[in-house]
């Protein structure tokens, strides 16, 4: 219901604020179709030229100090097909009253065959000082047909690898995932039709909550994040491969993304590689495997975010290694074929 209220209405995009302009003659009024067809075209180059583009579906950045233009540029000198670029609310624009940050708008203003119209990324304060005031702005933008996904929404999350450095603990965050906010987001995500993403630590207690929530929505469309992405290893002690093949068997409605640091990455608190995806630099067997036989509930992801942008040819060649290491129908599935059929609902022609 939503895409189709999506190709609709997505028509009178205002011009960009602080981006480039276009040139004389062209509209910075894109509707749904021209814009899928935009995306479809610029994909289609790049296969053609024996580029494998892929669309990462999960980065993330301050929109007030982003360099779209060298954002942009890269992705054609990577052969990043698309990108899903979330704008974060910050603390003190949370405190100005910003409850909703149009950037996806401004940027298909000036780049309307790149960037995926996202929603805004749930982490603190948004979901932890207002979560009413944040969701009510999220789910506006959304039934108006804004936007194609929901942005990355943290319940438990601990602080990343530099904030752990840093001993920021504004980032340790624990939202019950079956309170309030997250009955919400799932019931929000089963109206409109939207797939949302989570950041949920991969923990023994928390696992038995996802699966409640997910039986309780089964039409909700869910991103896990950061596939086997494991911050301390003895309170995980039921994760596996085969674990995650039988949420895959469990839950249709169930996606993983990709984004993972690669094998010598530590998690400093426990000193831990936390990508359990990794033996050295070569994907272990049995995760190697779980991809292979099921290709299609993967996505590639980035997870640039507000402290990492300028990394993103760091991140586009550990990215592609991994990529590498796929079978060749596995790995376009997971470089952006699936990504295409969760936004559009069909397979890419």
């Amino acid at each position: 219901m939503n895409r189709r209220r999506f190709i609709k209405n997505f028509g009178a995009l205002p011009v960009a604020v602080g981006l480039p302009q276009l040139a004389m003659g062209q509209t910075a009024q894109p509707d749904g179709q021209s814009l899928k067809a935009g995306y479809a075209l610029r994909m289609k180059r790049m296969l053609a030229s024996g580029a494998l583009p892929y669309i990462d579906i999960e980065s993330s950045c301050n929109s007030t100090k982003i360099d779209v233009q060298a954002i942009a540029k890269a992705m054609d000198e990577l052969n990043i097909g698309l990108m899903a670029l979330s704008a974060d609310i910050g603390k003190n624009r949370f405190a100005e009253g910003v409850r909703y940050d149009d950037l996806s708008k401004r940027l298909l203003a000036s780049f309307p065959d790149r960037f995926i119209p996202i929603g805004n990324g749930g982490q603190p304060p948004a979901l932890t000082d207002a979560p009413d005031e944040f969701l009510d702005a999220q789910e506006q933008a959304a039934r108006e047909g804004q936007i194609l996904l929901l942005g990355e929404y943290e319940f438990r999350h601990y602080p990343s690898p530099r904030q752990a450095k840093r001993d920021a603990e504004e980032r340790d965050v624990d939202i019950p995932l079956d309170g309030p906010a997250g009955h919400r987001l799932f019931r929000l995500s089963e109206a409109t039709g939207l797939p949302f993403q989570i950041h949920y630590e991969i923990e023994d207690a928390l696992l038995p909550v996802l699966e409640k929530m997910l039986e309780q929505y089964p039409h909700a469309r869910v991103v896990w994040c950061h596939l086997a992405q494991v911050r301390y290893l003895e309170r995980a002690t039921r994760y596996s491969p085969s674990y995650v093949e039988g949420l895959i068997q469990r839950f249709p409605q169930l996606c993983f993304d990709t984004a993972f640091g690669d094998g010598a990455s530590t998690y400093p608190p426990s000193g831990q590689k936390h990508s359990r995806i990794w033996n050295g630099d070569t994907l272990k067997k049995e995760w190697r495997d779980l991809i292979v036989a099921h290709p299609r509930r993967f996505l590639s992801a980035l997870d640039l975010g507000q402290d990492r942008m300028h990394r993103i040819n760091e991140y586009d060649a550990k990215h592609r290694r991994f990529l590498g290491q796929l079978p060749e129908d596995a790995r376009h599935q997971v470089a952006w074929r699936n990504a295409w059929r969760l936004l559009f609902g069909e397979e890419f022609a």
